[in-house]
């Protein structure tokens, strides 16, 4: 496995990465000039992105931890766990008053682990990509 730290990382492969949790592919959108990241980590076996991890942040104050993916093949692994750890560490290194992320109710347990408390959210989701 290799760890790639804010490399360069194609909007197929992030598509691909997200359809393979389920998730939607929002391909156009991670390809599009205006996607900013503060902070993002991929993992590659053999040249396939099996896991990503990314950060928005004002760089200061507060980050948010996002997408958070491993490709079913590779979870069980601790590669998550690596994610997470490698992400909150930089976050704490760059001295960032608070890092937040968002969860389903079913990862509660994964994330309490790194030490997240439960706070009240509001999301919205504006349309479907």
């Amino acid at each position: 496995m290799t760890y790639e730290y804010n490399g360069k990382v194609s909007a197929r492969a992030l598509a691909d990465l997200r359809e393979s949790v389920g998730w939607n592919r929002l391909e156009s959108e991670y390809g599009s000039p205006d996607m900013t990241s503060y902070f993002h980590i991929a993992v590659y076996e053999n040249q396939e992105m099996v896991g990503y991890i990314d950060c928005v942040s004002n760089g200061v104050t507060d980050a948010y931890i996002q997408d958070l993916m491993v490709h079913p093949a590779y979870q069980g692994r601790g590669i998550g766990t690596e994610l997470m750890n490698k992400m909150i560490s930089h976050l704490k290194d760059k001295r960032i008053y608070m890092i937040s992320v968002v969860y389903e109710e079913n990862l509660k347990p994964f994330y309490e682990r790194f030490g997240f408390s439960n706070m009240l959210c509001g999301q919205m989701e504006t349309y479907h990509g």
